[in-house]
């Protein structure tokens, strides 16, 4: 198992190498939803690496870059037992941002706006800057993503165009528990209160996904969901939106001849949760 701290060292072994090469960039904390990238990364190229590197600048709230679970031997672990050749590059913050914390600004016009990118102002610039700074270093034939984050999924491909970056990018389905909740770093910072209620994350979005199959109005179908998580203590809706998968852009009436989705974002107690479902 090769661990590297600096992409000088991984560098100097690539570039003795033609084989295709498959990325898959997080923050640690690494889960079953990690590892189904990972085992179809293996599959599709000759050299995987995995990137583990918490971006603190992706984090608005102190507190949240603090307490956001951390434990790189036990990521190792995880990662030697699925393949011990995989390459893992846990880069110190240096090595990243060159002793200077300047995140790029990208202009990803609605997507990047809209939902999580209004929620997080700067949280996308400072994601794209991360990734770019991987795609530009490593230079992977494909790169892979899980579809819990996918709004971000949206703008790393709207970044391959507008920096002209030859990445293939693979989404990957959302991996969840047996109780629907999709896994999160997150999840193992909830209380055992908290992970009881959980799940309505998930439920709301099926009853969203069932409401629309029986031809429910959209603004009906949210304003009732919306009070029912009011009654929810200590779960706080921040956002349920149906918007149109590819664009983002807000939906009055289903076509069907277009694709959709149902985004959500929720709070319970100090951990934020987000989840998405195809409708």
């Amino acid at each position: 198992m090769s661990v590297y701290q600096t992409s000088k060292e991984i560098l100097a072994f690539l570039n003795k190498t033609n084989k295709s090469i498959g990325l898959i960039p997080t923050m640690g904390a690494l889960h079953l939803g990690h590892a189904s990238l990972i085992k179809k990364a293996l599959i599709e190229n000759e050299i995987v690496i995995v990137s583990i590197f918490v971006n603190p600048t992706q984090f608005e709230n102190k507190d949240d870059l603090i307490n956001y679970p951390q434990n790189i031997d036990d990521d190792i672990e995880k990662i030697k037992n699925l393949d011990p050749q995989i390459i893992i590059y846990n880069p110190n913050i240096n090595d990243i941002y060159n002793n200077k914390l300047n995140v790029k600004n990208f202009d990803f016009g609605f997507i990047g706006s809209e939902l999580e990118g209004h929620f997080r102002k700067n949280h996308f610039n400072s994601v794209a800057t991360i990734v770019e700074k991987l795609f530009n270093l490593f230079k992977p034939n494909r790169a892979y993503f899980g579809e819990k984050d996918y709004q971000q999924i949206l703008i790393i491909k709207s970044l391959k165009i507008k920096s002209n970056l030859d990445v293939e990018i693979i989404s990957c389905p959302i991996i969840r528990d047996n109780d629907g909740l999709a896994l999160s770093s997150r999840n193992s910072l909830l209380t055992k209160k908290e992970r009881k209620i959980a799940p309505i994350i998930h439920k709301s979005l099926l009853d969203v996904k069932n409401k629309i199959k029986s031809n429910q109005k959209i603004e009906s179908i949210i304003f009732k969901i919306q009070n029912e998580f009011k009654s929810i203590s200590p779960l706080k809706l921040e956002y349920l939106e149906i918007r149109e998968a590819l664009s983002l852009k807000k939906v009055n009436k289903i076509n069907s001849q277009k694709k959709y989705r149902a985004f959500i974002a929720a709070r319970i107690g100090k951990i934020r949760l987000i989840d998405n479902i195809e409708l």
